[in-house]
C-alpha cells in the first residue's frame, strides 16, 4: 500500500472509530505458517480472518500486516474484504516493501529473502524491515510457540550484512562478483522475536577496502520490535574476488578430499 492510500485508509479509520479507543476491533494479521500466535489476543491467521469475513462476524476497523504475507496473500485477504459491503473500506496497514534484490542478497528464491526496503540511515547505518515469507526454507520443518527461531535472526543478520557490502561497495566494481565470507559472529538474544513488523539496522565500524580481491569489515547489527532491541552482533567478514576464492576453495577441498582418502586407506591397511 502506498503511503498516500495508508493516509486515507487510516482517517477513514478514525472516522469510523470516533469514541473508540485506538485498539478496539484492530486485528494483528498474520500468516497461517504461524499458527502459535493464535493464542496471543487480537492476533489472527490469515486463515482464521478469512474465515471470520465468510461466517458474517463483525468486520475489523483495520488490519495491522505482520509477517508471513506476501502479494499472494494479500490478494486472497483484499477478496475476502471486497465480498462484504461492511468491509471493502477497511484499512490494511503496514504491508510489506518489495523484497530486496537478489543481487544484494545473494539469495536465489524471492521466499527465502528475508529482507525488505533496504535504506541509508542519516547516522551512515543502513536499515531494512524484516520481510519472512510463510515459505521460508528456514520455516519449513520448525515452527512452534509464538516466536521467530534464532536461525532466522542468524539468516537475516547475514543477509543484512552482505547487503551493505553489496550497496555500499560492491557497486563500486561493476566488473567483479565477490564472495563474502564471515570470519566471527558475536551475537546476544535480547528478547524474544515475533512474526510481527521488525527493522534490521547495520554500522560499518571497521573496513579496511583498498585490495578489492580481498576487503576486510566489521559490523555491528541489531533487530528491534515494537520499541525492543531482539538481538544484536557483532560480525566480522571478507569480501573476496569471485576467481580468487574460488581457486582457494578447490586447493582446499582437493587437499581435504585427499586426506580423508589416505587416512581412510591406511585404516584399511590395519
Amino acid at each position: 500500500m502506498s503511503g498516500t492510500n495508508a493516509a486515507v485508509h487510516l482517517s477513514r479509520y478514525r472516522a469510523r472509530g470516533a469514541g473508540k479507543s485506538p485498539a478496539d476491533n484492530v486485528v494483528c494479521l498474520v500468516g497461517d505458517r504461524f499458527s502459535g500466535m493464535r493464542d496471543v489476543p487480537g492476533v489472527r491467521t490469515l486463515g482464521q480472518l478469512v474465515g471470520d469475513l465468510r461466517s458474517g462476524a463483525p468486520a475489523p476497523d483495520a488490519i495491522v500486516v505482520g509477517q508471513g504475507m506476501g502479494d499472494y496473500e494479500l490478494d486472497y485477504l483484499n477478496a475476502a474484504l471486497a465480498r462484504r459491503e461492511d468491509a471493502r473500506d477497511v484499512p490494511v496497514l503496514g504491508v510489506a516493501r518489495t523484497p530486496v534484490a537478489r543481487s544484494l542478497v545473494h539469495k536465489h528464491r524471492e521466499q527465502n529473502v528475508l529482507l525488505s526496503g533496504l535504506r541509508a540511515l542519516p547516522d551512515g547505518r543502513h536499515a531494512a524491515d524484516l520481510a519472512l515469507h510463510g515459505e521460508n526454507e528456514l520455516l519449513l520443518d520448525h515452527q512452534t510457540g509464538q516466536h521467530v527461531q534464532g536461525m532466522v535472526v542468524t539468516e537475516a543478520m547475514r543477509q543484512m550484512f552482505i547487503a551493505v557490502f553489496e550497496a555500499e561497495h560492491g557497486v563500486r566494481f561493476p566488473g567483479r562478483r565477490f564472495y563474502v565470507v564471515w570470519n566471527s559472529m558475536s551475537l546476544t538474544f535480547e528478547s524474544f522475536l515475533f512474526p510481527l513488523p521488525a527493522e534490521i539496522t547495520c554500522a560499518i565500524v571497521e573496513s579496511a577496502v583498498a585490495d578489492p580481491e580481498r576487503m576486510t569489515f566489521r559490523v555491528t547489527m541489531e533487530i528491534t520490535q515494537a520499541g525492543t532491541s531482539a538481538a544484536c552482533a557483532d560480525i566480522r567478514f571478507a569480501a573476496f574476488d569471485d576467481h580468487r576464492i574460488k581457486r582457494s576453495e578447490l586447493r582446499r577441498a582437493t587437499s581435504a578430499v585427499q586426506t580423508l582418502m589416505a587416512d581412510r586407506t591406511a585404516e584399511m591397511a590395519w
